[in-house]
């Protein structure tokens, strides 16, 4: 009997879990790089970032919920452009789940990238002081659930915290308060300290 149940289960292909689509992932790769860790200042490291904040993001991007900016490609043709939204707008809950499975089995890679020192320890101020609670060890920890903030590209953190300031994400209500009182020195400040936590 154990051996037939075995083999009923093995003949499900619906319960082969992080069997994203090559396709699928050939094309998240054309933008967030090899493996999923960028090298550009446009697109975030999706590799190594949790399931839960993965599908949570692409998710948003299905709805429309978060703003979604024109980049171009960063492999093939690099004249093409694209954006999330019209990227996971056709994402099935199961596609979204084995995509972000597999990202988050992936090792994470910080960005190599130039910081400024006087910013960046001003930036380690308003972290820890507003967030590290929520984002430890500098925002390395993707046990947090929380996002990779320590290595991700200046220029598409300082975007991402001028959208969460604005509102433009949704944002759990303690962080929230803590974005929405963010000065541009301060967003600038906390987007060149997550830059120098390689």
């Amino acid at each position: 009997m154990r051996a037939g149940f075995l083999a009923a289960i093995a003949a499900l292909p619906s319960l082969t879990l992080g069997a994203a689509d090559p396709k699928l992932l050939e094309s998240c790769q054309d933008c967030h790089g090899a493996n999923g860790i960028t090298t550009a200042q446009d697109v975030p490291t999706i590799a190594g970032v949790s399931a839960v904040v993965g599908s949570d993001a692409l998710k948003a991007y299905k709805a429309k919920a978060r703003p979604c900016p024109k980049v171009n490609y960063k492999r093939g043709d690099t004249k093409r452009e694209g954006d999330m939204c019209t990227v996971a707008k056709d994402f099935t809950d199961a596609q979204i789940a084995d995509l972000t499975a597999y990202f988050a089995g992936k090792p994470y890679g910080a960005l190599k990238q130039p910081s400024d020192a006087a910013k960046a320890a001003a930036g380690k101020q308003i972290h820890d002081r507003d967030c590290k609670k929520c984002h430890s060890n500098g925002g390395k920890d993707p046990a947090d659930d929380a996002g990779i903030l320590a290595g991700q590209p200046v220029t598409w953190m300082k975007a991402t915290l001028a959208a969460f300031k604005k509102g433009s994400i949704d944002q759990p209500k303690n962080m929230k308060s803590v974005t929405g009182k963010l000065s541009d020195a301060d967003i600038e400040a906390l987007a060149q300290y997550y830059a120098s936590e390689q």
